[in-house]
């Protein structure tokens, strides 16, 4: 029986020594004037200057759930995946999406595939509200088996609008907006455990909801301090806000019956579950406690599901009942 995502075949703390490990041989890239990084607290997405504002730029795919999704005849989403789970993290420093570029790396060329892959990348862009500018595909058969999808976003954000996580204070309130499901993380995991159930399969291979035009109405009617997209490593992410204060997490949106079927089919800890799934929350936003009840209205009125889920607090590490 499988238990953990580490003996489904990813080790989290084994990844984020590799990632450290790249990172250590980078140097100073760092150019002067334009192009100059800017620190930033979290790192949902790099910032470089560019005028008076920066341009955010990120990149992401969508893992093993291409698996899932061509097993479930659902390869028509996955575009929307792909985008979601980059725009997400751009708009988590204060960036409005602007443009988004592919890559498509196929075992052998597939007219069908390719229709397929466009339809949701088209309907990712037109959720986000970004040009879908061009991308690139390479026929790799000694490299990948099936096919891979991969994208690269580009955002802008003026100077004083940039969300660096400096304005993170105790007694924040946190605003937690609900998933659409696992979104596109832990599916590894998730393919040992699925049983064909077409009910389940149904909410598993749903696309990964894009916050971004609820983000950005947000934006403009209340301070936002920090933002958390919840993607791999489930809660601790909200740590990307600013690591040096603590993160309470008293009053969790639902969490869908999904997760808990996986839980009960795999019998794993609550602890495994919280750090490898989102467990229904997509999005974290950090605000002044004065501001919370405008900035539950402005959700609403967007369409989202949203509720206090929490505080933030002095101290380190995130706070919740299942991690405990």
């Amino acid at each position: 029986m499988v238990r953990t995502y580490a003996e489904a075949g990813v080790d989290i703390d084994a990844s984020d020594r590799a990632t450290a490990a790249l990172v250590a041989q980078l140097g100073d890239t760092a150019r002067e004037g334009d192009g100059m990084p800017i620190a930033m607290e979290n790192g949902f997405a790099g910032l470089v200057r560019l005028g008076d504002g920066a341009l955010a730029v990120c990149t992401d795919g969508v893992g093993t759930k291409l698996l899932l999704a061509r097993e479930l005849d659902s390869l028509d989403t996955i575009g929307v995946d792909c985008v979601a789970m980059n725009v997400n993290d751009l708009i988590c420093v204060g960036a409005e999406p602007l443009t988004f570029v592919d890559y498509v790396a196929l075992e052998e060329p597939d007219e069908v595939l390719m229709a397929q892959l466009g339809t949701g990348l088209a309907e990712g862009c037109r959720l986000a509200n970004c040009t879908l500018s061009g991308g690139e595909t390479a026929v790799v058969p000694e490299l990948v088996r099936d096919f891979d999808l991969a994208g690269t976003a580009v955002g802008w954000v003026a100077r004083g609008g940039i969300i660096d996580g400096s304005r993170v204070t105790d007694g924040d309130a946190l605003i937690g907006l609900a998933s659409s499901g696992p979104h596109s993380n832990g599916y590894t995991l998730i393919r040992r455990l699925f049983n064909n159930d077409p009910v389940l399969g149904l909410q598993l291979v749903a696309p990964t909801r894009i916050y971004v035009q609820s983000v950005l109405a947000l934006l403009g009617a209340v301070d936002v301090h920090a933002l958390a997209h919840i993607t791999g490593g489930g809660l601790e992410n909200l740590l990307r806000m600013n690591p040096s204060f603590r993160y309470i997490v008293n009053n969790p949106l639902p969490v869908p019956e999904a997760f808990d079927w996986l839980q009960r089919k795999g019998d794993i800890a609550s602890t495994e579950m919280y750090r490898t799934f989102n467990m229904g929350l997509g999005m974290v936003i950090a605000v002044d406690i004065k501001d919370e009840a405008r900035a539950l209205e402005v959700l609403k009125q967007a369409g989202e599901t949203a509720q206090i889920i929490g505080c933030v607090a002095t101290g380190k590490g995130v706070t919740h009942a299942a991690l405990e």
